[in-house]
């Protein structure tokens, strides 16, 4: 393989474009084919001169134009794009969650392992900030962590949604397709290995019969407690109280009710409120971790750490977002770098995901049995 690796997108749907937006941050990765079933999405390509238009992912798969593919298709499909992918030779880098089932992980990861290639998963635990708290936490200056908490309350059900976004047993509702960021982030600062988990899941939409809303109690292998909440009715917004910015970096449009200067957003400190167009670090809602001597949470630009009566800012590298994911991807196919959130991974994150709404159905402590991995 020469040094520009070649990518083909499954899928150009919201992630599948993210990929192409980002593409320019990382010059070694080039577009060189997508697949969609939509012809009027892929019409822009057809006379792509260097990008290939497909139909259907298998024949993406099939492609000698690709060396790797980005599964960004719906959820149920991640499992059977995955496995064309790697039994044609080419490396992977999955959307989340990962699949809907871990039988489907396995089917995901044998496939990889069989063929040579390496299999990726987009994560949040790969965000600047999530990094630097890892480093944090590793270096073992504030001592072992004692707890995490993470809360996040957005719009989700009321944006547009596609059928299967609104049906469980596809992988859809917040637990499926927002979970896994947060489920993510928690494990990646708590040590990746999670012995139980306690949650509820609601059903509170007027309209759709999913999952809205969630809030999950898990214990790490050693201990350490981490509490998850999730609302996406979309009246509250996050944002408010991570001075406006929301997942992208950017800064959403203000969402407290005209005349009110005193909300949470106001009273948060004015120099660090971005302005418009300036991309900073992203917030997936708020993720505070406490440690024996002091607590650490995100910043604007990086993170704050709290010890005894003293605030620290530590600045983070800049937020690439998907191109994040395209370096690694590089790193580890070119450069036979070790990978972060490989297969094995994204199957410990959604045994969680899975024991949430277990948990929730069953109304009882869920002991997990595959987190076969560590930080």
């Amino acid at each position: 393989m020469n040094d520009v690796l070649k990518l083909g997108i499954a899928g150009l749907g919201n992630a599948g474009r993210a990929v192409i937006r980002d593409l320019s941050v990382i010059p070694n990765v080039a577009l060189a084919a997508v697949a969609d079933l939509r012809q009027e999405t892929l019409a822009p390509y057809r006379s792509h001169p260097a990008v290939a238009a497909f139909d259907n992912v298998e024949a993406l798969c099939r492609s000698d134009a690709v060396d790797a593919v980005w599964i960004a298709t719906p959820n149920e499909f991640h499992a059977e794009h995955t496995v064309a992918a790697a039994t044609n030779g080419k490396h992977v880098v999955c959307e989340k969650p990962m699949a809907v089932s871990l039988e489907e992980c396995d089917r995901m990861i044998e496939a990889a392992e069989a063929n040579g290639v390496r299999l990726l998963l987009h994560s949040k635990a790969g965000d600047p900030p999530i990094e630097k708290m890892r480093e944090l936490i590793g270096a073992g200056r504030l001592g072992r962590v004692i707890q995490i908490g993470s809360w996040n309350y957005k719009s989700w059900l009321d944006l547009p949604r596609l059928p299967e976004e609104l049906d469980t047993g596809k992988g859809g509702g917040v637990v499926f397709r927002q979970g896994a960021h947060q489920i993510d982030t928690v494990r990646a600062l708590g040590g990746g290995v999670v012995k139980s988990v306690r949650a509820t899941a609601g059903r509170w939409h007027p309209r759709f019969d999913t999952e809205g809303n969630y809030t999950a109690f898990l214990e790490f292998a050693d201990g350490t407690p981490a509490m998850l909440v999730f609302n996406g009715y979309g009246r509250f917004d996050m944002a408010e109280i991570t001075w406006g910015i929301g997942e992208s970096g950017f800064a959403r449009a203000e969402s407290s009710p005209a005349g009110t200067p005193s909300s949470p957003a106001n009273r948060m400190d004015s120099a660090a409120r971005p302005r418009d167009g300036v991309r900073r670090q992203p917030f997936f809602g708020l993720t505070i971790v406490s440690l024996e001597n002091g607590d650490i949470r995100q910043s604007p630009d990086g993170l704050y750490v709290y010890t005894e009566k003293k605030r620290e800012e530590i600045p983070c590298p800049p937020f690439l977002d998907r191109a994040g994911e395209l370096k690694r991807l590089y790193e580890a196919v070119v450069q036979n770098r070790p990978v972060f959130a490989d297969g094995r991974w994204g199957k410990a994150t959604l045994e969680v995901a899975l024991a949430i709404l277990q948990s929730s159905h069953e109304k009882r402590e869920i002991e997990l049995k595959h987190q076969g991995v560590s930080k």
